[in-house]
């Protein structure tokens, strides 16, 4: 009995060190974005319109899930993932027509460290129709073409 009293006693310092060590050093990285601009290509998708989710993950054991899935997979199983892991990830929604473009700051997104961001398109084609996008710095570009999309950042001066 006096040894299960011990282990007891062992974990509380073990989960205060752990505590304290997320507060110094917390996990996930800081987003480096100045905006997000988002542009639709006038024949894009068959030119319709095209939903875009960018997806913010903060567990870490969500992040190889969420970027398995391919684009069509995350449409169909968003409101099931949301209502599952409602703490673990924020998802920001558009759905803009060929030939649109949107500016989104960086404030938009928040100041929260995350373990990935992932964009998803729900274009016609087949296809994967995501980009993971946390790496890029500076004005990050989501560029939307007829079949797919590209992101990339450019760096001002």
């Amino acid at each position: 009995m006096q040894l299960i009293i011990a282990c007891s006693a062992i974990d509380i310092p073990i989960k205060a060190f752990d505590v304290a060590k997320e507060f110094v050093f917390p996990s996930g990285e800081k987003l480096k974005w100045e905006q997000v601009t988002i542009g639709i290509g006038r024949e894009a998708n068959k030119n319709s319109p095209i939903a875009v989710d960018i997806v913010l993950i903060f567990n870490e054991d969500l992040v190889k899930k969420v970027s398995e899935l391919t684009s069509a997979d995350w449409f169909k199983s968003k409101n099931y993932v949301l209502k599952t892991y409602p703490q673990d990830l924020t998802v920001n929604s558009w759905e803009l027509a060929p030939g649109d473009s949107l500016q989104i700051p960086s404030s938009f997104f928040g100041k929260e460290r995350v373990f990935s961001v992932i964009a998803f398109a729900d274009y016609f084609s087949e296809g994967e129709h995501r980009v993971r996008i946390d790496h890029l710095k500076g004005g990050v570009i989501l560029e939307f073409n007829v079949d797919d999309f590209s992101a990339f950042s450019i760096k001002r001066k």
